[in-house]
Parts: C-alpha cells; sequence; structure tokens
C-alpha cells in the first residue's frame, strides 16, 4: 500500500475514534485535507469493511451528507 495512503487512512480512523462519526467536511477540516481526498478515502475504507455511513444529515441546500463512524467489530 501506498505510503501516503496509509498515513492519511489512520490519520482519519483517528479522527473518528477521538471525535465519532463525522462528514466528509469536517473531516476534511480536522486533518487538513481535501474533501474529494477525504471522500476517496472515506469509499475506499468503506469498501474494506473499515467505516460505514449508517445515517446521513441534511447539508445548507437540503441534500443529504453522509455521516460516517468506524464499524463496530463483529467479536
Amino acid at each position: 500500500m501506498d505510503k501516503l495512503l496509509e498515513q492519511d487512512q489512520n490519520r482519519l480512523l483517528q479522527a473518528l475514534q477521538n471525535n465519532g462519526p463525522q462528514t466528509a467536511q469536517e473531516l476534511s477540516i480536522a486533518l487538513r485535507l481535501t474533501v474529494p481526498r477525504v471522500t476517496s478515502l472515506l469509499y475506499k475504507m468503506k469498501d474494506e469493511h473499515l467505516i460505514h455511513s449508517p445515517r446521513c444529515t441534511t447539508g445548507n441546500k437540503g441534500t443529504p451528507i453522509n455521516v460516517w463512524e468506524i464499524l463496530a467489530s463483529k467479536d
């Protein structure tokens, strides 16, 4: 895995673990990454079953926005 990709994924997981569920915009601000970069990471991590978006919030224009959180382990 690309070292930068791994570093950004770890930072994103840490932010979700420390601060709870967040939107891509909130994560972008917290991690100082662009929204497209964060969104790309989120969907990659979703495909790897590390995180999920069980609910949405409503944006300024009334559009749904995913709220992301760490996927609870089934242990």
